[in-house]
């Protein structure tokens, strides 16, 4: 409750405030994949080259299979020495492991799961995650936010008409609170007829969005 104070008449104002909120579920349509190859050799130069050529081969299956360049980009790249314990129990270097992982954008989730078996058949040998998002990500929540303001607002009404009080129609407060919930993916059953991709199935996307209305009375 605030008070305004004009010359000795003294006005009160009564606030209400109400949280809206809203949501909407959608299908992903763009699929990123986690995926690349991991060699390990005695000879660190041996190790990055056999994870250079293997690499090269997978990436240019990739373009062949449809996927841009552009949609193929380096995610990390490691290398580092493994140990192993001796029957003394001293920590000896076995081999050296090198790492390349790759960000692989599909732009028809549909084909996702082909994809990864194309990777896999030409080197990929590690898949470290697969995520889903929607193209028309800020056009969708701008709506759901929408929705969010009109939940608030009838909110408001229905506690004004119970408390039989005059509401302001316009609040004098908006404050945006949430962002998107993302789903993850769904693996289908690998039980499967062969020569068939690999089933991943994205779950639908809940876009949420959330508000406080401050209204005087």
């Amino acid at each position: 409750m605030s008070k305004k104070v004009w010359g000795m008449v003294v006005i009160l104002q009564r606030t209400l405030i109400v949280q809206g909120s809203a949501k909407k579920e959608v299908q992903p349509d763009i699929a990123y994949l986690q995926l690349g190859v991991v060699t390990t050799n005695p000879d660190v130069q041996r190790a990055q080259e056999e994870n250079r050529l293997i690499a090269n081969r997978m990436i240019q299956a990739l373009l062949a299979a449809g996927i841009p360049q552009a949609d193929i980009e380096t995610s990390s790249y490691t290398s580092f020495p493994r140990y192993e314990t001796d029957p003394s129990g001293n920590s000896v270097l076995s081999a050296y492991e090198v790492r390349h992982i790759f960000r692989i954008t599909v732009r028809d989730v549909t084909k996702a799961g082909a994809i990864v078996d194309v990777a896999f058949e030409n080197g990929a040998n590690i898949s470290e995650n697969i995520s889903f998002e929607v193209s028309n990500y800020n056009e969708i929540y701008r709506h759901v936010l929408q929705l969010a303001v009109v939940d608030g607002a009838k909110k408001a009404q229905a506690m004004a008409v119970t408390l039989q009080v005059c509401l302001s129609s316009v609040p004098i407060k908006v404050e945006e609170v949430n962002q998107q919930v993302f789903a993850g993916p769904r693996y289908a059953s690998f039980a499967v007829q062969e020569k068939t991709s690999t089933p991943i199935e994205p779950q639908e996307i809940t876009i949420t969005a959330s508000v406080n209305l401050e209204y005087i009375y």
